[in-house]
Order: structure tokens, then C-alpha cells, then sequence
């Protein structure tokens, strides 16, 4: 028995974070508007948010820039031990980039680049803290290299295709407890993995002042065929104490595992209300059915077992997006909006890698754009609903909080 419960407590149970490690801050004019840009998509960052949308661009343009992210999580409990104990997780900082390029072949050609990073972020908990078996350090980090293609079928109708060469790497960090002795020791799995994914953009102007646009992701199944797995006890006085330990715990081993990150698919709308102001809602959805269960094997038995295998059972989720533009002057442009994130992670499976809720996410942006220059800037605060959990699968129940502030910076060229 104790081998089953000292592999339970081998790893996170997961290599992924949750619905919140996706990261849709990918240019700050449609950050400013709380993502609402699938119809409008008229900027080279619409590589990532309509590719559909570079049919409408001239010549040469350019755009890179980066998000600053900071993370607050918090948990209260196990309601097991002391229903009023709090934990925080450390502060997280973190700067996922994008870099654009879009060039008019020709007035019906148009070419485009991107390079971002759609999922990532982070969590750290404070040494010893209460939920230390479960998780301490969690890193997940991709990197999406995008070419597409756009065709102008008609001057008011645009489709676009592409393909993602796909990078990630994963660090995944806890305690460990050596049940026998009671004796706490460290594990840390590193892992890399790369694959492909493709997507698909329309963009249709329906009338004047109306524009529609649609774009679909595929999935992209990721393979962790060389990860190495550390673990770590500290020497005791009784070497027959550090014989039992080297046993079950090689001091590092070869892992592999897969996941699949999700497809997605999203609808938006834009109307010109006036000359000068405007407006978009989005409906996007993203098929996280796909993450159903975790299963890593190692090439040394650990803890007695070669494999461990863990339900997720995580369900396709959905967001909301509203945002507003109004152009203040031939150079200075507002923008505003709104989105709700519902949760994918059922309530019995939320844990310390990155706890996640349904999620209220309030934006504000300021555009400048002289001659060939542009430049963006926004800022976002994203409010979690506090998630109770009373039937945790790792008898971990308590209440989590979190919250981000987000800043998105990006400069723009067009020669």
C-alpha cells in the first residue's frame, strides 16, 4: 500500500496548469479591447487573431512587443487540517513577447509571420507550505513559429491558412514523502517537446459598417519522449535509512509523457456605431476535452512502479469578449472592454499548479499612430472567483483566490 501512496505523491498530477495557462494578450491594441479583435483584425497581429485579417494590409509591417504578467494565488485550508490556515504563492513575473511581419504580395496575395507564445505562466508556493506533496514550482512555457497565407477572394471576403511549428518545455517541482520513514525529500521533472498545429481564418465585411470574422486552431499533440526526473533526500545518520530511500527513489531517471494542447475556435462581430467609434463582441471556445488524463512513464521503477496515470477530466470551455475603439484625434485612439472566462477544470480536480475559476477580465488602451509608427499600450486586471473545493480527488479541500495584472506594450512599423 505504501507504494501506491508514495507514487500518488511522486509528481503533480498534471504536466498542463489549467483553462488560466492560456494566454490570449497577443498584441496590446486587442488587449486594450479585452481581445474583441476577430472581426476587426486589421493590424499584423491579426497573424494570431484573424490571419484572415493581413488580406486588408499594404506592403511591408512589422510589430513586436511583449506582456508583463504579474500572478497573486492564494489557498486557504485543507478544511481537513485548519479551515482558516492561508498559504500564498509567491508573486510571478513573466514577459510572454510576439513578433509580426506581413507582406502584400500582391493585391490579392498577402503573406504573414508571427511568432508568440499562447500558453505558459507559472506557479511558485513559499517553502514548507501546506501543500508542498502536491505542488512548489510549476513551469510550463511554448513557443509558436506561424506562417500563413491570405487570399482576397473578393474585396470584401478574405480566407486565410497557416501551419505552427510548436516548442514547449515543462518544469515540474514538489515535495516528496518517504512514507516508512516519514522522511521528506524533493522530485523535479524537466521535459521538452515539439509539434505542429495549423489554423484557418475568414474575415467578410456584411455591409459597411459591419465586419465578420471567423478563425480555428488545431490541436497540437506534444511528446515528452526525453524528460529526466530528479529526486532528492537528505542524508540521514542510519545508512539503512539511505538504502530504503535509493531504493524506491533512483537519484535521476528518463521520463516521458504526451499531452495535447487544445484546439479552439472563435466567432467575432464589428460594427462602426460613428466615424469614430466602434465596437466588437467575440465568442471563442477552446475543446480542453482533449486533456482527460496524464499518464508518465519512467524508465526505472519509482516508488516500486514504472508508470503513473491520472484522471483530468477537464471540459471544453468557453470565453465572452466585448471591446469598444473611439479615436480621439487623427492619432490617439481609446480603447475599453470586457471578458468572462468560464472555467475548464472540474471542482474536484483543482490543484497548486495553477488553480483556476471563471474569470472577470476589465481592459483599457491607448493607441498613437504617426506617419508609418504606431505604438499600443494596455492595461488589464484579471479577477478570479474564489473556488471552493469540498471533493478533492487528492483530499486537498479548501478555497483558492487569484487575480493578475497585466501590461501589454507593442511598437509597429509599416514601410
Amino acid at each position: 500500500m505504501f507504494k501506491k501512496a508514495l507514487l500518488i505523491l511522486l509528481l503533480p498530477a498534471s504536466f498542463l496548469l489549467a483553462s488560466g495557462f492560456s494566454i490570449y494578450e497577443q498584441g496590446s491594441r486587442a488587449t486594450g479591447m479585452a481581445g474583441a479583435f476577430l472581426a476587426r483584425a486589421n493590424n499584423p497581429s491579426a497573424v494570431f487573431y484573424n490571419p484572415a485579417g493581413i488580406a486588408g494590409l499594404q506592403g511591408w509591417q512589422l510589430q513586436i512587443g511583449t506582456t508583463a504578467i504579474q500572478t497573486q494565488f492564494s489557498f486557504t485550508g485543507p478544511v481537513e487540517m485548519d479551515p482558516y490556515y492561508y498559504s500564498e504563492a509567491k508573486k510571478g513575473l513573466f514577459f510572454p513577447s510576439h513578433f509580426y511581419a506581413t507582406y502584400a504580395l500582391n493585391p490579392k496575395i498577402s503573406l504573414g509571420l508571427g511568432i508568440y507564445s499562447p500558453f505558459g505562466l507559472a506557479s511558485t508556493w513559499k517553502d514548507k507550505w501546506v501543500g508542498r506533496l502536491l505542488a512548489t514550482n510549476t513551469e510550463l512555457r511554448t513557443l509558436y513559429v506561424n506562417p500563413v497565407v491570405a487570399y482576397k477572394i473578393r474585396d470584401n471576403l478574405s480566407l486565410a491558412a497557416g501551419f505552427s511549428l510548436v516548442y514547449a518545455d515543462v518544469v515540474l517541482e514538489k515535495d516528496i514523502l518517504f512514507t516508512p520513514r516519514h522522511l521528506f525529500g524533493h522530485s523535479k521533472l524537466e521535459a521538452n517537446a515539439t509539434g505542429y498545429s495549423f489554423n484557418l481564418g475568414l474575415h467578410y465585411r456584411l455591409a459597411e459598417k459591419i465586419e465578420i470574422g471567423f478563425v480555428y486552431r488545431s490541436t497540437a499533440p506534444l511528446d515528452f519522449n526525453d524528460g529526466t526526473a530528479y529526486f532528492t533526500f537528505p542524508e540521514t545518520q542510519n545508512d539503512i535509512v539511505n538504502q530504503e530511500v535509493a531504493t524506491y527513489f533512483p537519484a535521476k531517471t528518463k521520463a516521458t509523457s504526451s499531452l495535447t494542447l487544445p484546439s479552439s475556435y472563435g466567432l467575432g462581430i464589428a460594427y462602426d456605431m460613428t466615424d469614430n467609434l466602434s465596437l466588437e463582441f467575440d465568442y471563442i471556445a477552446m475543446g480542453w476535452h482533449t486533456y482527460d488524463k496524464v499518464k508518465v512513464d519512467f524508465a526505472q521503477p519509482v516508488a516500486g512502479q514504472t508508470e503513473s496515470v491520472n484522471p483530468r477530466n477537464y471540459k471544453d470551455t468557453f470565453s465572452l469578449r466585448f471591446g469598444l475603439e473611439y479615436k480621439l484625434d487623427r492619432h490617439f485612439t481609446l480603447r475599453v472592454g470586457y471578458a468572462w472566462d468560464y472555467h475548464a477544470v472540474p471542482a474536484a480536480y483543482v490543484e497548486p499548479t495553477l488553480p483556476e475559476n471563471d474569470r472577470h477580465n476589465y481592459t483599457i488602451g491607448l493607441g498613437y499612430r504617426k506617419s508609418r509608427f504606431s505604438v499600443d499600450a494596455a492595461y488589464h486586471v484579471l479577477l478570479q472567483d474564489d473556488r471552493e473545493v469540498k471533493n478533492s480527488v487528492n483530499d486537498f479541500n479548501g478555497t483558492y483566490t487569484g487575480l493578475a495584472n497585466i501590461l501589454g506594450l507593442t511598437f509597429g512599423y509599416a514601410f
